[in-house]
């Protein structure tokens, strides 16, 4: 996973309104600061249904499409 790219969100129940089967749009990686960069967490996103940024944990999501 990397900024831009296209993904699905795969869980229930991990936001109120679900975004389950919507897609979102990778914009920052959210990690602490004790985490390689290259261990991404959490990203930043952008719904493509609703226009709203979210945070999304790295296994509630499954890459669409590569920017």
């Amino acid at each position: 996973m990397k900024v831009g790219d296209l993904c699905k969100v795969i869980k229930k129940r991990t936001h109120k309104p679900c975004q389950y089967g919507q897609h979102v749009v990778l914009l920052k990686a959210l990690n602490p600061l004790d985490i390689s960069p290259h261990e991404v967490i959490f990203w930043e996103t952008l719904n493509q249904t609703t226009g709203k940024w979210h945070h999304h944990h790295k296994d509630d999501l499954e890459v669409v499409s590569c920017k």
